[in-house]
C-alpha cells in the first residue's frame, strides 16, 4: 500500500472471528479510513515488518496463535513505538495493557471510529503512542 498517493490513515483490524472482522471493517471503509484484516498475531508482526504502513492497530485480545492481542501490543510497543493500539474484548485486560486505550465487547462501530479519529488527532485522553 502505497502512502504516498493517500493521505487516508490506515487501520489494522486484528480479529480472528470473521463476521465480526468483517463488520468493522467495512464500518472503518465507509467512514473513510484504509483498512488491513489481519486473523492473528504473527499476521500482524509479519505485514508490519514488511513496511506496511499502519496508523492505528485495533485487536482483540482473545485470538488463537502464540500471541493473544495483549502480548501483540507489548511487541508493537517494543518494535513500533510510534503505532497506536487499541484492544477490544469482552473481557477487560489485566496488567500493563490497561495503558492502551480499550473498548468492551459488543461495541457500537461509531465508538471505534469516534475514538480512532480522537487518538489520530490527539484528542483523547487515552495514551496516544
Amino acid at each position: 500500500m502505497d502512502r504516498r498517493t493517500s493521505t487516508a490513515p490506515v487501520v489494522m483490524i486484528v480479529e480472528d472471528e470473521y463476521l465480526i472482522r468483517v463488520m468493522i471493517s467495512d464500518e472503518l471503509r465507509d467512514a473513510g479510513f484504509h483498512v488491513v484484516e489481519c486473523c492473528t498475531a504473527d499476521e500482524v508482526i509479519d505485514v508490519l515488518n514488511a513496511g506496511i504502513d499502519v496508523d492505528v492497530v485495533f485487536s482483540d485480545i482473545r485470538m488463537p496463535g502464540a500471541l493473544d492481542g495483549a502480548a501483540l501490543a507489548d511487541v508493537v510497543n517494543r518494535q513500533f513505538p510510534d503505532l497506536t493500539m487499541i484492544l477490544t474484548s469482552s473481557e477487560a485486560p489485566m496488567n500493563g495493557a490497561a495503558v492502551i486505550p480499550f473498548i468492551p465487547k459488543p461495541y457500537e462501530p461509531a465508538g471505534v471510529i469516534r475514538l480512532i479519529s480522537e487518538l489520530l488527532q490527539g484528542t483523547s485522553g487515552a495514551r496516544h503512542r
